[in-house]
């Protein structure tokens, strides 16, 4: 009896050691999906002389042609963060500035951009960069806008800056 018992014992420790090895290695996977996957360009508020505002009047952002609103009564804010469509090559969005007397601004900004898939693995969701071409405004509570770095992907860098008119805060 005893022999039998030593090659089940080893057979055991085989059948073991195969578990362990199997769970290891569909557990491992040699590409880490990134945490943060979210892709938006990120928009700073500026006086005209180009210092950072923090805005004390309320902004509320809507995606023209939808009823999306993006960004709703943002106030004390000085940058914000929108997603890009991923399947047009134009965003349109409706900027609406409203203080507490009531008076309201509203301005539009066109933003041009394109669209890359980005791909990092069969374990990892898709995802789309963008690259920003140009961007445009009606300039009414707004100067102007500025492009500052047209790559959109995973880092959280300034893309665009919004140079408000000095009676907006």
């Amino acid at each position: 009896m005893n022999i039998r018992l030593k090659k089940h014992s080893k057979s055991l420790f085989a059948a073991w050691w195969l578990f362990v090895w199997a769970i290891f290695v569909t557990q491992c996977s040699e590409v880490d999906c990134p945490l943060n996957n979210v892709v938006a360009v990120q928009y700073g508020l500026y006086h005209t002389d180009g210092t950072a505002v923090t805005l004390i009047d309320t902004l509320t952002i809507r995606a023209v042609g939808t009823d999306s609103v993006l960004l709703n009564k943002g106030q004390g804010i000085s940058s914000f963060l929108l997603p890009v469509h991923y399947t047009a090559d134009k965003d349109s969005l409706l900027l609406r500035f409203s203080d507490e007397e009531g008076d309201v601004l509203t301005d539009t900004i066109c933003l041009c951009h394109t669209n890359e898939a980005h791909f990092e693995s069969m374990d990892c969701p898709l995802c789309y960069f963008h690259t920003l071409t140009s961007v445009t405004t009606t300039a009414h509570a707004i100067e102007r806008v500025e492009l500052v770095s047209p790559q959109v992907n995973y880092d959280t860098q300034e893309n665009i800056r919004i140079y408000l008119r000095d009676f907006i805060e």
